[in-house]
């Protein structure tokens, strides 16, 4: 596999397009991406390569930019290429704290998915009322706290007008007799097209709305001249990637930083 599309599906943070309302921090020692929200997501720390003996000051120092930014929390990815060798195990020693114990596989598609014909209708996100109910399709799929949850409709408004345009990222709706049912986001790179918060309401799921989603998203990067999805999966979602045609790259472990006082 290209090297250069393993950097990305190992980073995708380090190397996706910043939206208007996003900021990236990026030092040879680690990418740092301010989004808005309140989630543990909204603050991304990305393809870090530290010092051996110098984590914990790494560390300091990436939860004081993100005082700055008023964030109380932040995800960590760490993938194979990270260093030192065993950065998981020094952070979670001074307090940051695994999201799962296994991880995410890496899954790269660098050719048309394997789903059949689907029958549900997939559309990219143009309006207000498509992007209100992606956001409630979400909220259920992923089973959002009621505070993330009125969270995200609460900025419903500003997300909406800052990824007009899809410079930058686009969401992908999936409808069943024109009930929104599934929805996928795609961010956009060189490398390709990372594939994230992908969620089927629960009365839809193994009914094939996923697949729409994918292929949807395959289909935008094709048309812009980037044709590779690149996707984090858990125990649930691995295997039904892996049947759409994905490939492990590897693994990667996320972490949890919540600040205290």
């Amino acid at each position: 596999m290209d090297p250069g599309l393993l950097a990305f599906a190992e980073d995708p943070a380090a190397y996706l397009r910043v939206g208007p309302d996003e900021e990236r921090v990026a030092t040879d020692r680690a990418v740092l991406t301010f989004s808005p929200g309140a989630h543990f997501w909204s603050t991304q720390v990305a393809r870090v390569r530290f010092g051996a003996g110098d984590i914990a000051a790494e560390l300091d120092g990436i939860r004081s930019l993100m005082r700055s930014r008023e964030r109380s929390s932040a995800v960590w990815s760490i993938g194979p290429s990270a260093t030192p060798v065993d950065v998981v195990d020094q952070l979670t020693s001074l307090g940051v704290e695994r999201e799962s114990a296994d991880g995410s596989s890496i899954l790269v598609l660098t050719s048309e998915p394997a789903a059949g014909p689907s029958t549900f209708g997939t559309s990219i996100v143009t309006t207000f009322e498509d992007h209100l109910a992606a956001i409630e399709v979400a909220n259920e799929g992923f089973g959002f706290p009621g505070e993330d949850a009125d969270d995200e409709r609460r900025r419903a408004r500003a997300t909406f007008e800052a990824e007009r345009g899809g410079d930058h990222t686009a969401r992908f709706l999936a409808f069943d007799d024109g009930r929104p049912v599934a929805v996928g986001r795609a961010w956009f790179a060189p490398q390709g097209v990372y594939l994230g918060g992908v969620a089927t309401i629960p009365s839809h799921r193994r009914r094939g709305a996923m697949g729409g989603v994918i292929a949807a998203a395959w289909a935008e990067a094709v048309q812009r001249g980037t044709a590779a999805l690149v996707a984090w999966g858990g125990d649930m979602s691995t295997s039904g990637l892996q049947r759409l045609g994905f490939e492990a790259a590897g693994n990667v472990d996320l972490l949890i930083d919540r600040l205290h006082g």
